[in-house]
């Protein structure tokens, strides 16, 4: 039997748009997806990563600075 796949969501370092969900088994799963979808080798350094079940995913953010 399959297992449940699991949300993840992501974001580009210094953006405040974050992106998902992404549907896949594990973490290097949904990784590997975003690698696919962006047309990359490799993510950029400060990509972030996670899982929806531990923080939802918030379409915008406004500094508070700004």
């Amino acid at each position: 039997m399959r297992t449940p796949s699991r949300s993840f969501g992501y974001k580009f370092s210094g953006y405040f748009m974050e992106y998902g969900p992404i549907e896949a088994d594990s973490l290097d799963a949904a990784k590997a997806q975003i690698r696919r979808r962006l047309g990359v080798s490799r993510l950029p350094l400060g990509f972030q990563i996670w899982d929806l079940t531990e923080r939802p995913l918030t379409r915008w953010r406004v500094d508070a600075a700004s």
